[in-house]
């Protein structure tokens, strides 16, 4: 994965979150590692799971809610059921805007956090920067209660692999909350097939996106929307990133960064992606937008195109925006409006830029094995026989299988469940949707850098040199000289590496990066044959191994 892989969002601002960590700080910055010390008042004999705005899971519902409302009326029966078996156990509603990754941490480290937290948070959706708050102890260790309530055993096929590689130094830092496959581009079934044009299918790449977007593009419709990561997929599916970051044991940060030596093949990409912005003016972008804006570009049909995670498809209907409501406005099935699939791939065949996505429950450091045992047992039952009983309601409610298969419940986390609910998620969203989806689903797992290296205890260079110069790339019109851009990024990014100072020994991190790039190698050979024997065996030769000598 690359320095932009995603996380799955479960609010539309989530992109901006990583803007908002420019200073690359975690949070225990100027704090150190948080005491471990009991808040939670459990040695008492009573629990106090504190929520936000009921997410994850919201206290008892009162009488008056759960009138007229068969969702929340189920919640309180399947709710009431657990907290029966539970006695003493009491959930409290707080306000935090737990999406802000300063307010998260302040409270935190203050020891006002809610009992339970978006994990991802912790690093605003890097994987490697989440690692290390993890390892700062900023999320208590749930391992023990992960089996106690074997959390592993009960997940699906699909999650396991993935949850598997959370682990820090064997422990577990979070609970799984919920999986998607990842991103994708999503499109105007209706609109390709009257205009004639070729729709995608699972081989394309971004010059068959570009000759359809251009193709899309009419009037005041722009063919695509892409919001900042979305600008850069182009180089992402090639591994722009990744080849340019190239190991380097002995100095400071031990890595270094060379954008240059490789010139010739990234500067026809940035100026295929710049050609599209500004030569065939089939883009609709900028910097600024999140998830929910290119989402409800898409709805509304300023574009035809656009680039998120799949579970955007899925949104309930009557939600701020969703597809279904474009199809229902459009008096047509949501199979013949709208379409999912997965990101392009490579010019020479490189694959795998849809890559399936857990993400995390957090939990306050600050509570006791009692607390701790009674917010996994919650988690465990509600994503269980609670999923199972609230989403029969649903269905026997509305009859609808779009509000019973909603979001990331397409794929729900717990094997075996989907099968105890009516109805499926083939006949909410169509079998083409869902077929790319499962085809998603079972895309090998490209070997992740935070999958391997110790998790770094101390902050690392950040993102923003490099976000700065996809801004540039993105929207300054005229002819730019893009080879003295890559060269100043590489200048700009090892200067910056020169003043930080890893965590991980020498030989730790020769050992982690041979483990790494070795598993790459075996990845792309059997799964990208072409890309490893014209690009990746010859820089693996010349750039890496020779760095990881001795």
């Amino acid at each position: 994965m690359t320095m932009f892989d995603r996380g799955t969002p479960g609010v539309t601002t989530r992109r901006q979150l990583l803007s908002m960590m420019a200073a690359g700080t975690f949070l225990a910055a100027g704090g150190g590692l948080v005491s471990s010390c009991s808040r939670d008042g459990s040695a008492s004999g009573e629990v106090v799971l504190k929520t936000t705005d009921g997410w994850p899971y919201g206290p008892m519902p009162t009488a008056k809610e759960q009138q007229g409302n068969a969702g929340t009326k189920a919640y309180a029966e399947v709710l009431g059921e657990w907290m029966d078996k539970n006695p003493g156990v009491t959930i409290k509603d707080t306000k935090l805007d737990v999406w802000n990754q300063q307010t998260l941490s302040t409270a935190i480290t203050g020891g006002t956090a809610p009992s339970m937290f978006p994990g991802d948070v912790l690093g605003g959706w890097n994987r490697q920067a989440v690692r290390s708050a993890m390892a700062q102890g900023l999320s208590a260790d749930v391992t023990e209660h992960l089996k106690t309530h074997d959390i592993e055993g009960k997940l699906a096929t699909y999650v396991k692999p993935i949850w598997q590689k959370w682990a820090v130094e064997g422990k577990f830092y979070a609970a799984p909350w919920i999986y998607n496959v990842g991103t994708g581009l999503h499109y105007r079934v209706d609109l390709i097939r009257q205009l004639g044009l070729k729709e995608p299918t699972p081989e394309w790449t971004w010059d068959d996106v570009r000759e359809l977007a251009r193709g899309l593009t009419q009037g005041k419709r722009k063919g695509i929307v892409l919001q900042g990561w979305g600008l850069n997929q182009r180089l992402s599916a090639d591994g722009m990133d990744f080849h340019a970051k190239v190991p380097a044991p002995g100095t400071n940060w031990n890595w270094r960064y060379d954008y240059s030596s490789q010139a010739d093949r990234w500067v026809p990409l940035i100026q295929g992606m710049r050609d599209m912005v500004f030569k065939d003016k089939s883009v609709l972008a900028d910097v600024s937008m999140g998830d929910g804006d290119t989402l409800a570009a898409f709805v509304r049909g300023d574009a035809a195109i656009h680039n998120n995670t799949v579970i955007f498809f899925s949104n309930a209907p009557g939600s701020d925006n969703a597809p279904a409501d474009l199809a229902k406005r459009l008096n047509k099935p949501i199979e013949e409006v709208a379409g999912w699939m997965t990101q392009p791939i490579g010019l020479d065949g490189r694959n795998a830029t849809t890559q399936g996505q857990v993400d995390l429950l957090g939990f306050s450091p600050d509570l006791g094995d009692t607390a701790l045992d009674k917010a996994i047992s919650l988690h465990a039952y509600m994503q269980g026989p609670g999923w199972i009983r609230q989403h029969t309601v649903t269905y026997e409610t509305t009859k609808d299988p779009k509000r019973v298969f909603d979001g990331a419940n397409i794929m729900p986390l717990f094997a075996g469940v989907v099968e105890e609910v009516p109805s499926s998620p083939d006949e909410a969203w169509g079998k083409p949707f869902m077929d790319q989806v499962r085809r998603a689903a079972a895309t090998p797992l490209v070997p992740n850098e935070s999958f391997y290296f110790p998790a770094e205890l101390s902050p690392g260079p950040t993102e923003t040199a490099r976000d700065d110069m996809s801004s540039r790339w993105a929207n300054e019109r005229g002819d730019l000289d893009l080879r003295e851009d890559l060269a100043k990024l590489e200048t700009t990014l090892n200067q910056q590496s020169e003043s930080f100072s890893s965590s991980t020994s020498d030989p730790d991190f020769v050992r982690a990066a041979r483990a790494y790039f070795e598993a790459h190698d075996a990845y792309w050979r059997e799964n990208a044959p072409e890309y490893h024997q014209n690009v990746f065996r010859s820089w693996y030769e010349n750039s890496v191994l020779p760095a990881l000598k001795g």
